[in-house]
Formats: structure tokens, sequence, C-alpha cells
């Protein structure tokens, strides 16, 4: 889920600003032993040099699973960052969705070539330009045409005033009831949530349960992810997260409010998740080798396509020239080290990325409690470059 349009908005009207940022030499770390341990950790060293509040990170390789840690979950608390913490993983969120999805396909519930007015209802799909005719399928790999509803400037209202606190799918999808398509199905392709709420309908109808209850059932407990959490309970476990308008020299906002009443409503299924960098990267390992899904499922997963257009313009800079294309609900990266694929997410004060290298076996997984909508923001930089992947070699 992506927010940039209205960052600005929020360093404007934040009424609690903290100035105190994380020091290199204050920031435990805390990593499990890993013959490649000293790599790994100039991953968190950078983005601590450069500013960021705080980071987690995981790398799972042949030789094993490191988790490293550092800056801080609570910065007003001073209380550090610590492997168990979790947090919110934005559109990383899409993978457990997708992965959702093709788990049903395979149980014989749905199929993605499957309208998805086949199973949503008619007073919802009526009001929504193309989705009487897009597939599963085409909502998964955002070819459906179907209008982004966080570049309705009332969501965004809504969710600065507090009106729109863990607003369900159906009050979201709301916001473009009536509105014109991005284009006609299958004609284009174009970066949009609304997408992946309508696919949380979708899994809520065909199974007659919550969505993130399925989510929960079908991926989070079979892997054993207990610090993953597909639910509108916050753990206790969260991090604050925080906003700075430029890094370093920025007033450092906390805006953990803001993303706990915006993000993870029922059945959010476009970015409402949380968990942490181990678990996270267990589930990305899990999905791409096999261990959830059936190879005639990765295949479809796989069917990548030019990436869409992105109407918040966070994917088009060129620090992320090497971002080719998307699947279902995968990312895939054209790196130094080969391709790579996963996902990014962002929320208002988190930011991440998930993404496994096959020629390597390797998983990285880079999550932040902190997001800068600075152009050169150094913290942005690190985790956007291909640069940073060749830290793990």
């Amino acid at each position: 889920m992506r927010r940039q349009n209205c960052f600005k908005t929020i360093v404007m009207i934040m009424a609690i600003v903290f100035t105190t940022s994380c020091k290199k030499s204050d920031c435990p770390v805390n990593p499990v032993p890993n013959p490649n341990g000293n790599k790994y950790q100039r991953i968190i060293d950078r983005f601590m040099e450069a500013g960021a509040t705080g980071v987690s990170v995981t790398v799972i390789s042949p030789q094993g699973i490191w988790n490293g840690v550092g800056g801080m979950a609570d910065v007003q608390n001073k209380i550090a960052m610590r492997p168990e913490n979790t947090l919110r993983i934005g559109s990383i969120t899409k993978m457990f969705t997708m992965a959702t999805i093709l788990k049903l396909q395979e149980d014989g519930v749905l199929n993605i070539k499957d309208k998805i007015s086949k199973y949503v209802p008619g007073n919802i799909t009526d009001h929504i330009a193309n989705a009487n005719e897009a597939t599963i399928e085409q909502c998964l790999n955002h070819t459906a045409g179907i209008l982004e509803y966080l570049t309705d400037e009332t969501v965004r209202t809504g969710i600065l005033n507090g009106t729109s606190i863990k607003s369900p799918p159906e009050r979201y999808l709301q916001f473009i009831y009536d509105k014109p398509a991005s284009f006609p199905t299958g004609q284009g392709s174009s970066y949009s949530n609304s997408n992946y709420l309508l696919l949380s309908l979708v899994i809520r109808y065909v199974t007659g349960k919550p969505a993130y209850q399925v989510v929960t059932e079908k991926i989070i407990n079979p892997l054993h992810l207990r610090s993953t959490f597909a639910s509108t309970i916050i753990p206790a476990t969260l991090t604050k997260c925080y906003l700075r308008e430029k890094d370093k020299t920025g007033d450092l906002l906390e805006v953990t409010r803001l993303d706990n009443d915006a993000v993870g409503g029922e059945g959010a299924l476009d970015g409402g998740m949380i968990s942490n960098s181990q678990d996270v990267a267990t589930f990305l390992e899990a999905l791409l080798t096999g261990k959830i899904l059936s190879q005639p499922s990765i295949n479809m997963m796989e069917t990548f396509k030019p990436k869409p257009i992105d109407p918040s313009d966070l994917f088009d800079n060129p620090d992320l020239a090497y971002y080719k294309e998307y699947g279902l609900g995968l990312m895939k990266l054209l790196t130094d080290q080969g391709q790579a694929m996963g996902h990014d997410g962002h929320v208002y004060g988190f930011i991440g990325k998930a993404f496994y290298l096959p020629e390597q076996k390797v998983t990285m997984v880079i999550l932040l409690n902190y997001f800068s909508p600075d152009p050169n923001s150094k913290v942005m930089k690190i985790l956007n470059v291909k640069e940073t992947f060749n830290l793990l070699f």
C-alpha cells in the first residue's frame, strides 16, 4: 500500500515531533551467528549511518539463517529494536494474498480465470468500472484497469482526520464507485491497491470466512509464523514508526497512531499485515521453493509482464530502473547478482523489501520503522538501489 501523495500533508499537520535520532553507537545489533554475518551486518550499518530510526534484516542462505537489528523500536522511550519486534509490511502483504488465492485454486474452490463478479456481489461490482469483466488473475497482476482508491482525496482526508479508522474493503472501494476505469480490462497495466481489496472480498465470499482468517489458516499457521499477524489486533511487539521530511536534517515525526488507525482494517489484504523480517523471509523462501504451492501454481505466479505503471510514482525513479516485470503479486528485479523475485512494501512510517535470488538460493528481507518522502533520502536510496543486493556476497 503506497501513500506518497499525502506525506507532505502529514508532515505539516502532525503535532507530536521528536528530534532525537539514533546514532550508530547507540544501536545494538543482535545477529544469529552465521559465517557471512559480517557481510550482512553492512546492510544494517548503512541504514543506520544514513539516518534510519530502526531496521530489521534477515538473510536465509545455504549457510543458514542470519537475523540482525539496529536502531530503535521506540525513540522517545529509548527502546532498542529487537529481533522479535514486529513491523507493518505494507504491500509485502500482497504475496500472502496471492499465495492464499492460489491455494484456494488448488483446493478447487475457485479459478484465477474466473471473473471476480462470480464471487463478489453485484451491489459492489456494478458500481466499479471493469469489476464485472476483470478476472482474479487480472487483479493479481494489475491488468484489470480498476481505479486506485488511494488517489482519491477523500480517502487521504479521512485517514488524516481519523474518520477512516480501520475501514473494511467495502468502505474504501466506495471511493471509486461510478468513476471511470484506468483502461479497458486487459489492455494496460497500472498498480492498484483496489485490486487486492477486491481479492480480499473474493476470498471472503468463496470461503464464507473473514479473509484474514483464511490467510492465517492457509499460510501463516502451516508455516508456524508466530510473529505474523493478519488481524485488526495490534500486537504488543509492534514498533513505533517514524517519518522525516528530510533525512537527518528534518524533524522526526512519530506517525504510529496514523498507521494504526489507517492501516489494517478487516480484510485489508492490499497492505494491512504485520510481521518481522525472519517470518517474512521464512514465508518468501517457502513460497518460491515449492513448500507452499504446487509447481503449476508457481508457474502461474511467475508468469511475468512488464511492470505496471505506478500512480504514486514511488517505483518510477532511477534507483529502481532494474525493476522490470510483475507476475501474480510478485515483482521481478534484474540485479547484478541475477534476477530477484519478491515485493516491496510501505505504509506511512514503515518501509521494506523482501526478495529471493534463485541462482544463489538467498532470501533477503529488510524492514524499517522509518520513511522519508525526500527524493534525496539516503535511507530510501539504500533500500532501492540494486547495489544493496551486492552486500549479500
